[in-house]
Formats: structure tokens, C-alpha cells, sequence
């Protein structure tokens, strides 16, 4: 079975509940049903870190993996390693930022990582 693992932190989230929130809205964007992790984010100012762990479900990780990450923004940095089939996709808000839903703004950094078992 293979996993992913989807790191996010926020910005200008006052709130716990509005963080929550942001969080259930990216795990149903990724039909992602485990649930995810919150916390406070101290290094950032009204910021939380939110921790989402899902299931590849095609043969083509490397595939999926992008189009997962895709449907929340772009543009995403990937390394690739082929002797593993495995890609790490890292996002960093700039001006350059396109996101899918306006509500995914408050997204500051992201990282997705396979995690085969």
C-alpha cells in the first residue's frame, strides 16, 4: 500500500476553527477520509500546521502525486527519484501563486512526500 503525506501551514489564521476548517476543505478537495492533524505553527504569526495522510490509489504515484497537488495550487518544486517511482513536491507562496479555490489562499508552504510500505 502507498501513502502520502501532505505537511501544510497556514497564514493569517486566527483562529483554530477557521484553520480546522481549511483542513477539512483540502482533505475533501483530495477525497482524503483519514482525517488530519492540527496544531499551533510558532515560528509564523496566527499560523497552524496541519498534517493529512491519504492513499495512492493508482499504479503511477508520481502521476497522482501531481495531480493530488494540483487541485489545491500551483506552482509546486518536485524531486524526483526514479530508482524509488517516488516524488516530493514542495510549495512556496509567491507572487507566482495559483490557487485552485480562493479559499486556499491562507496557504503559506506545503510539502507532499510518498511514503511506500
Amino acid at each position: 500500500m502507498t501513502k502520502f503525506r501532505l505537511t501544510l501551514v497556514t497564514e493569517n489564521q486566527k483562529s483554530l476553527e477557521k484553520a480546522k476548517k481549511f483542513a477539512e476543505l483540502i482533505c475533501g478537495t483530495l477525497n482524503c477520509k483519514n482525517g488530519y492533524e492540527i496544531s499551533k505553527y510558532e515560528k509564523f504569526e496566527n499560523s497552524y500546521r496541519i498534517e493529512i495522510i491519504g492513499q495512492i490509489t493508482d499504479k503511477n504515484s508520481v502521476a497522482e502525486s501531481i495531480e493530488l497537488t494540483d487541485r489545491i495550487c500551483s506552482p509546486w518544486l518536485a524531486t524526483y527519484e526514479r530508482p524509488k517511482n517516488s516524488v516530493e513536491l514542495i510549495f512556496n507562496k509567491s507572487d507566482l501563486s495559483n490557487f485552485r479555490r480562493t479559499e486556499f489562499n491562507v496557504l503559506n508552504w506545503a510539502n507532499f512526500g510518498i511514503e511506500n510500505e
